[in-house]
């Protein structure tokens, strides 16, 4: 299904605003954060692509890539590495416990993920990583998370939190240079344009965020890092009709995960639509391209969410992947 301007893909996409954004490890122009594929090689429509599920991952949030290939995702019991012995895939927890996990970044080499406790969690990237808390927020829906520039990560608060009146910001946290197991400040970074903030993304040095606007229409923003690290203006870059879940970049254009009418789309820089149907995913809640050696850079990896609140009911609660149908000879 194709359309051609963003106020075809608010008709087309009535997303649902839960989930976080998440993020990479640099700048340079193969991370793990935003796609390097052409999009044009992407299928994303149900005529040419199909689903498989690949294992279960309780109320499945977000996922990234490291740039040598592994995969996390995160989830509303616990944060996962994904790995796989011959046809069987595996999601091995990092956390000595549970809790409810939204965005996740990386950077030198150290794994972050924000959680609804309030709180920062990270681990080195070794062959065993294990989560630890780092840093306690003073924000109580700390959700969409990427790395930045000189040592610096950036998150959202909202769109809602279930103990506490809507705060809609963005923070950014400042890392030790020595140490990347240490937040050394925590600020408000940006509150411009925002009432529902939700996820996080970052391409060179302007950060992407999808936020519930006036009227409750939703829109995707950009706001450029200045040379100094503060916010530039604020200004839209997309307008919907509800806020997707979440997104990635791959070159010029967005992969979108859409909540509300179980579908991913692939947004080009002409305003060009390409959707999977209506109801091809439940409640997909993050969408990236894939990585080498676990997949091929063509492959679409989604969290499916499912219902929220709901970790165990075959709705959703799962890691899927879309790919090209093969070719019969």
């Amino acid at each position: 299904m194709r359309t051609r301007t963003w106020s075809a893909l608010a008709a087309a996409l009535l997303l649902a605003g839960c989930g976080g954004g998440s993020g990479g490890s640099d700048d340079s122009g193969d991370d793990g954060r935003n796609g390097t594929v052409d999009p044009a090689t992407l299928c994303v429509e149900s005529g040419c692509g199909e689903k498989t599920v690949l294992l279960t991952i309780p109320d499945a949030e977000n996922l990234l890539f490291s740039t040598d290939g592994r995969l996390f995702v995160s989830g509303g019991t616990n944060v996962y590495e994904v790995t796989r012995d011959g046809a069987e895939w595996m999601a091995t927890p990092l956390l000595d416990g549970s809790c409810n996990f939204t965005g996740l970044a990386i950077q030198r080499d150290t794994l972050y993920a924000n959680c609804f406790d309030k709180q920062l969690y990270a681990a080195r990237l070794t062959a065993h990583p294990r989560l630890q808390p780092i840093h306690q927020y003073d924000i109580a829906a700390p959700n969409g998370l990427t790395d930045g520039p000189d040592h610096t990560l950036y998150l959202a608060n909202g769109p809602l939190a279930t103990n506490a009146l809507p705060n809609p910001q963005v923070r950014r946290l400042k890392l030790d240079p020595q140490d990347p197991m240490k937040v050394v400040s925590d600020e408000v970074w940006t509150r411009q344009g925002l009432l529902g903030p939700n996820g996080v993304q970052r391409k060179d040095r302007t950060l992407y965020v999808s936020n519930t606007g006036l009227g409750g229409l939703a829109e995707i923003r950009a706001y450029d890092i200045q040379a100094d690290g503060s916010a530039g203006p604020g200004r839209q870059v997309a307008s919907l009709l509800t806020v997707p879940d979440d997104f990635s970049i791959v070159r010029d254009s967005f992969l979108v995960a859409g909540f509300g009418t179980s579908q991913i789309s692939l947004v080009g820089p002409d305003g060009s639509i390409s959707s999977t149907a209506l109801l091809s995913f439940s409640f997909p809640s993050q969408v990236r391209v894939g990585r080498p050696p676990l997949f091929a850079p063509t492959d679409i990896l989604v969290t499916e969410k499912g219902i929220l609140g709901d970790n165990v009911s075959p709705i959703g609660n799962r890691l899927s992947v879309f790919r090209r149908k093969a070719t019969t000879p």
